[in-house]
């Protein structure tokens, strides 16, 4: 009779301390305010109080080929396992094990406690990863928000400075064609040039605002790529830049602005050249994927950090030197992706090389 007291007791308490895990848990899955990092090693710190023996074991989890814990080495040695599924989808799993394996065995009921534990991990995933594609999509339409004002203050800004800067080229032009004192007809021409080149600078403000007209009609992508990078071959030639083209056969028509399009290929191109310190590479290639045509710009320069990538659509945001760039270049390249109801993305590795990626959707009418 005491020994049977005893074994109920001993049942009981084991049901106490995995009730105390499970509330533990749960109670760091719905209280969680660090990072995911952070959350899930206390989730694990918490999971051996469950079990028999609680300083003799170790726990394991793998998510999306990401590990924390103490991964098992031996493989002889007993493990407990439960996935960890999320939407229908097993991403990872978690194991706990014995440090040594002889001495010690597990309980039959403490499977199914793994098995809640993997269940509370796998919802705690599911609510993080919710949040934060909320609060991705709260920023960017904050953003999208904020480009709206900008655009509209620079295309205000545009228009009110293109008169001016047109009457300071056509008097510069007169007076230089006048002109026949060499000392004068020199400075006339450094006002001429200062002029066209705040005139470019206009013009980016217009396309970033979308005050540009377009022209938009069926296109060979393949075709506008020929066609616009013989115009950068001095500076490809100039940076010793080898270019290869990649151009995938039969390609469908997109919806261009042939116009835009240049500007697109002209601020990846120059921007990769800049980029590249020696031995320079830079691939052009074009694809069909699905219902979008995908042109991938690829080179080996020094990359970005993942602050930068972050940051390069920004208007007016640049790596440059002062005075060096407007840190319009890419912003334009983004207002123009989406003018044409396309995507781009970028991957890119410090020292190793930065990948633009573009869809453009294939016209099916």
């Amino acid at each position: 009779m005491p020994n049977q007291s005893r074994n109920i007791s001993q049942l009981l308490n084991e049901r106490v301390k995995e009730l105390n895990c499970l509330y533990e848990i749960s109670k760091i899955c719905q209280n969680y305010k660090q990072s995911f990092k952070v959350t899930i090693n206390k989730i694990i710190s918490a999971i051996p109080q469950g079990w028999q023996y609680p300083a003799e074991l170790n726990i394991y989890l793998l998510f999306d080929d990401e590990d924390y814990g103490v991964k098992p080495t031996d493989n002889n040695i007993t493990t407990a396992t439960s996935p960890i599924v999320i939407n229908a989808t097993t991403r990872g799993k978690i194991i706990v094990y014995y440090k040594e394996d002889k001495k010690y065995s597990f309980l039959t009921e403490e499977q199914p406690l793994l098995d809640k534990i993997g269940i509370e991990i796998a919802t705690f995933i599911e609510r993080f990863e919710q949040r934060k594609k909320e609060e991705l999509m709260a920023e960017k339409m904050r953003y999208n928000d904020r480009l709206t004002v900008l655009g509209e203050l620079t295309a205000g800004i545009a228009h009110e400075l293109n008169t001016p800067l047109g009457n300071i080229l056509g008097y510069a032009e007169l007076l230089n064609s006048a002109e026949v004192n060499p000392i004068k007809k020199a400075d006339i021409q450094k006002i001429i040039s200062s002029a066209k080149n705040a005139r470019e600078i206009v013009k980016r403000l217009m396309y970033f605002s979308c005050e540009m007209p377009q022209q938009f009609g069926l296109a060979n992508i393949n075709e506008q790529i020929e066609e616009n990078i013989g115009l950068l071959q001095k500076q490809l030639g100039d940076n010793q830049v080898q270019l290869t083209l990649n151009l995938s056969d039969n390609i469908p028509l997109v919806r261009l602005d042939k116009l835009q399009f240049s500007q697109v290929l002209f601020n990846l191109v120059l921007n990769a050249i800049n980029a590249i310190k020696t031995n320079g590479k830079i691939t052009i290639t074009t694809s069909q994927e699905e219902k979008n045509v995908i042109l991938r710009i690829i080179d080996n320069g020094k990359g970005m950090s993942k602050d930068t990538r972050t940051k390069i659509f920004q208007p007016f945001f640049t790596t440059k030197p002062k005075g060096e760039g407007t840190g319009l270049g890419l912003a334009v390249v983004h207002g123009i992706v989406q003018n044409h109801k396309g995507t781009i993305n970028v991957n890119s590795v410090v020292n190793k090389g930065t990948e633009f990626i573009i869809t453009f959707p294939i016209e099916t009418n």
